[in-house]
């Protein structure tokens, strides 16, 4: 009988194991991320050449995967800066994400001969700011009002999907997984987002899906350690975050979406950084998906998460520690499936920018185990 239950624990932790992917949200190939960023600058060779050294080496670390996010901001016609793209998205930054993509799906490990996939993560800045202005006055520092401003997201995001839909690695399978139309979405925190997802969501989650992709968007939870750890948290409006309140954007902005009768994404991902005092890493990370279990299952969401940002930390200890708590998590319970972590700006804490190389394996779990 024990060789029988430690053979189904064998077999379980493998299969979390392998159903458990790690990758970095790499968009510059050096910690300045201000001159760095590369989408906009792709079709130097200089910079294509290094990007391309840069994902080889990102492979045979075991990354599963590369997100790419993209910054857009720039009026066209305006002086370039190399972090933001242009909105809606110029001539060259289609050509060059087309490129990225080809060279994304022609990377192999060589450690094991494992294939990259894609992400592509949206964010709206400076003239794309939706969250300046309202209706009435235009949103962004420019004053776009409404029409215009959702005329140049559909623009970018359906010339990102037209350069993107039909890139196949040489597997035949499609290099591009998901597209985030907004990042860490709180409803109620951040102005005029309701109006946003209202507005576009429904369209691009048509849009996406049409070009083989997953549509989705990501979260953000309270990582801090005396919000994780708030037994006697009592929510003002929602008795399911009662002691849960690390939940308290994440389930709200379900409970929006839920209302407006916009779809839940299939997996529920969330910026999940996490700052501690005297804790293990293991146990918060632990209390985090039990909290994310205890409330948002109540909206009907899945049981089913990835992690869309996390710390990586310059100092090797901690970074360890800290991946490994992920790591233990998705040993332990197919409930998480995904992480990736930040790189530049601020990946190890505020002004700590983190460039290549970087240590995927400490969020892996261990390749061996024994089992008696």
């Amino acid at each position: 009988m024990r060789f029988v239950y430690s053979l189904v624990l064998s077999v379980f932790l493998l299969y979390s194991i392998s159903a458990y992917e790690v990758g970095i949200d790499y968009h510059a190939y050096g910690a300045n991320f201000t001159f760095t960023a590369f989408l906009t600058q792709y079709h130097i060779p200089s910079v294509r050449s290094t990007v391309l050294t840069q994902l080889q080496g990102i492979a045979d670390r075991r990354a599963s995967f590369v997100t790419l996010d993209i910054w857009f901001g720039s009026d066209p016609g305006a002086p370039r800066q190399d972090w933001l793209a242009t909105f809606p998205i110029s001539e060259q930054e289609k050509q060059n994400l087309h490129q990225y993509a080809e060279d994304v799906a022609s990377i192999v490990s060589k450690v094991d001969g494992h294939r990259l996939r894609l992400n592509v993560a949206l964010f709206w800045l400076a003239v794309a700011d939706y969250q300046q202005g309202n209706l009435t006055v235009g949103f962004g520092p420019d004053h776009l009002n409404a029409s215009e401003f959702t005329s140049r997201v559909e623009t970018t995001t359906d010339a990102i999907l037209s350069v993107l839909s039909n890139v196949r690695r040489p597997d035949g399978v499609l290099v591009v997984e998901r597209v985030y139309l907004d990042y860490e979405v709180m409803i109620g925190a951040k102005p005029n987002q309701d109006w946003f997802l209202v507005t576009h969501y429904p369209r691009f989650i048509t849009a996406v899906t049409a070009a083989g992709f997953i549509p989705t968007i990501y979260f953000l939870i309270d990582g801090r350690e005396f919000v994780i750890l708030e037994a006697d948290y009592i929510d003002p409006e929602f008795p399911a975050l009662n002691g849960h309140r690390c939940m308290y954007w994440v389930y709200r902005s379900l409970y929006f979406l839920k209302t407006h009768q916009l779809p839940f994404p299939s997996r529920i991902d969330f910026s999940c950084y996490i700052d501690r005092n005297t804790s293990t890493y293991a146990h918060l990370v632990n209390h985090v998906f039990n909290d994310a279990d205890a409330t948002l299952s109540t909206l009907g969401a899945p049981k089913f998460y990835g992690v869309a940002e996390t710390h990586y930390f310059p100092d090797d200890t901690q970074r360890r520690e800290y991946g490994q708590a992920f790591a233990a998590e998705a040993t332990t319970s197919s409930r998480l499936n995904h992480l990736r972590f930040w790189t530049t700006p601020d990946a190890g804490g505020r002004g700590v920018h983190i460039g290549y190389p970087f240590a995927v394996e400490d969020y892996l779990p261990p390749t061996s185990f024994s089992f008696e």
